[in-house]
């Protein structure tokens, strides 16, 4: 919004020149820039327009900054004589809802004139065009006090006898009004409008009418001061894409106060500049609007502020915004506030304290760093242990899937845990399809048409996938692997896959214990983790699937290290051929139990199938060079314990 800087000058005559005056705005009242010439630009928020959308407010705002007093034009305020009562003029407003004030004063015209240049140029700096003198008076009253007005001719207006009756009335659907730019506009029911009997005037806060124009010929005027619901402005100017001057002001909330401020300005004006004579006025205003008492206190400022403003410091700053300093009974304050009537932004003590700091100053305010506790990161170890699955399955070349987490039964066979709630199938209650009835309780379902699909693409398949599964005991994160080749066998590859899995998290007690012909439970210290199963006879295809949160909790963050050793180890193979199909898993665990002294490592060498692989034992002494006759007796001892438990021979 354009403000003239000369105008300003003759508010507060002790104004700092421009450049100073738009510094100091800028830190403590509006973002505001210096123009050419006598103009300056001043940024305005919508709930500042009631008392500074005007050069009288700009400059209450400077007189509190720069600590300088105001001085008002002649005529500007309420201390002016103006008759009422010879009813030449009446007032009928239907819906006060809409229309909280109307002031209007009727003046006869002595002489013609044009405008002054003084006039014209402060209009034309605040980007106004003149267009004649009574026009020309109303809208520098505006810019001078930020009330809108508009004048009529008061001979055009219909009445009946000497008495003219203005209606402030809801239009009728379809009415229409030509306005002063020539064009017609078609109102809606429910639209604002001034009229008189025979038709529209104007609507109400955005554009007057042809009917009542003033023109050369006019020799009695009636200056409309009134005040409209916000609301209903905006409503009507949005719908008929009319957006004015007065639109735009009185769509932000504008106080009816200045309806009687602008009024008794215009007319003084009129007096002065056209002969003007006022012969009558009214004052339609039912409910006075109130000023707020706000209870203060300085240690709730300083909490706010982040520094410490003595009590009597605030209540000189908010004197000088033109507030009042009452005592206050209640201990919580230190006084209470009485608000300026046209201050409406001021609702709460927080709104005070932000009057007190901005005029204070920001840049006066010390800066500290702030007082918080610090926590130190955490780190979430399922999402630890998805990612390190991840890497550690792409470094073995295998693929990442991702399925849907709905479908339309499960193959709950693959659920291994044996609480009825975890075997539990979540059903929908509005699913997106027929065959989505249910959450997933396995991954499996999905891998084993995965690794269907795509088996005639590629001689073979390495792919897995992390996801959630759900079931009456909650939500968990479950890890399944799937492995199909066309010349190997998919199930011992997969057990490997899963073993060095399990290794790579610091597990080390890992057992695969047959369950059926064709699966394997997956077990860490005897608790059942995941199971692994093979797709068809041939054992081309197979699936693991892993409880993820399972193997979090069983996993070791602390690694043991050691030295290498001194000593050279010695290696024995041993090829074993069974009576029977033996997991190797079974072998492994037989091994254990002959308790070795220096029996350092067992590693599966060769595979043939269930019956025929070869071990490798590894024997390592930390002390001292291990004999051959040493390393042999403890691969006898290996051999009884073999024994014991199955039927082979040694190849």
């Amino acid at each position: 919004m354009k403000f003239s800087y000369s105008l300003l000058k003759e508010f507060a005559p002790q104004l700092p020149p421009k450049k100073r005056l738009v510094e100091e705005l800028n830190l403590k009242a509006f973002e505001a820039e210096v123009l050419e010439g006598d103009a300056l630009d001043i940024s305005l928020p919508a709930n500042r327009y009631a008392d500074a959308a005007s050069h009288w407010g700009i400059a209450k705002e400077a007189s509190a900054i720069f600590d300088i007093k105001i001085s008002l034009p002649a005529g500007f305020g309420r201390a002016v004589n103006v008759p009422s009562g010879n009813n030449l003029l009446l007032i009928k407003v239907e819906d006060p809802g809409l229309c909280s004030r109307y002031d209007a004063v009727l003046l006869s015209l002595e002489k013609k004139s044009a405008s002054p240049a003084w006039l014209k140029k402060r209009l034309e700096t605040c980007g106004l065009r003149p267009i004649s003198l009574i026009v020309d008076i109303m809208n520098y009253a505006m810019l001078e006090t930020g009330q809108p007005l508009h004048a009529f001719d008061y001979d055009k207006i219909a009445g009946e006898g000497k008495s003219k009756k203005i209606i402030v009335r809801r239009a009728k659907a379809g009415e229409r009004m030509e306005a002063l730019d020539g064009k017609t506009y078609q109102l809606s029911a429910g639209d604002l409008v001034i009229a008189d009997k025979d038709g529209i005037l104007a609507i109400a806060g955005i554009k007057g009418g042809r009917k009542a124009e003033i023109d050369s010929s006019t020799r009695k005027i009636v200056i409309e001061s009134a005040n409209f619901l916000a609301p209903s402005v905006y409503s009507t100017s949005r719908r008929l894409n009319l957006v004015t001057d007065a639109s735009a002001r009185f769509s932000r909330d504008l106080s009816p106060e200045l309806a009687e401020y602008c009024a008794n300005r215009a007319a003084y004006l009129v007096k002065e500049l056209a002969g003007g004579k006022v012969i009558d006025s009214l004052d339609y205003y039912p409910r006075a609007a109130k000023s707020e008492i706000i209870g203060f206190s300085a240690e709730k400022a300083a909490s706010v502020l982040g520094v410490s403003i003595r009590k009597n410091e605030a209540a000189a700053i908010l004197k000088k915004l033109g507030m009042a300093i009452l005592t206050s009974k209640n201990k919580r304050f230190d006084f209470l506030v009485q608000t300026p009537v046209l201050r409406r932004d001021l609702q709460t003590m927080e709104d005070l304290i932000e009057e007190v700091g901005r005029i204070y100053g920001y840049d006066n305010i010390p800066s500290r760093p702030p007082h918080v506790s610090l926590k130190p990161a955490e780190t979430d170890d399922i999402l630890v242990a998805k990612r390190r699955t991840r890497d550690f399955l792409r470094n073995l070349g295998f693929s990442e899937i991702y399925s849907y987490s709905f479908f339309g039964r499960s193959s709950s066979d693959w659920i291994w845990s044996s609480s009825p709630k975890e075997k539990t199938l979540l059903e929908i209650q509005n699913p997106i399809a027929s065959d989505k009835k249910y959450l997933r309780g396995e991954l499996t379902s999905y891998m084993l048409a995965a690794l269907q699909d795509n088996s005639r693409h590629f001689d073979e398949l390495r792919i897995f996938e992390v996801g959630k599964v759900f079931s009456a005991a909650g939500e968990r994160f479950h890890l399944t692997i799937g492995f199909g080749s066309k010349d190997k066998a998919a199930s011992p590859a997969l057990k490997g896959v899963v073993n060095q899995l399990l290794l790579s998290f610091g597990i080390t007690e890992i057992f695969f214990r047959p369950s059926g012909s064709e699966s394997t439970l997956i077990e860490i210290d005897h608790n059942v983790v995941g199971r692994i199963g093979v797709v068809d006879g041939r054992d081309r295809r197979a699936v693991a699937e892993l409880d993820l949160e399972e193997i979090k909790n069983a996993s070791s963050e602390e690694f043991e290290y050691r030295a290498l050793p001194k000593y050279p180890s010695i290696s024995r193979d041993l090829s074993l051929e069974f009576d029977s199909a033996v997991p190797v898993g079974d072998v492994l665990e037989e091994i254990n139990r002959a308790k070795a002294e220096h029996l350092w490592d067992v590693d599966v060498t060769d595979y043939y199938d269930q019956r025929r692989f070869t071990l490798r034992l590894v024997f390592q002494a930390w002390d001292k060079t291990l004999r051959d006759e040493e390393a042999e007796r403890e691969a006898a001892s290996i051999i009884n314990q073999l024994k014991r438990k199955f039927s082979f021979a040694i190849r």
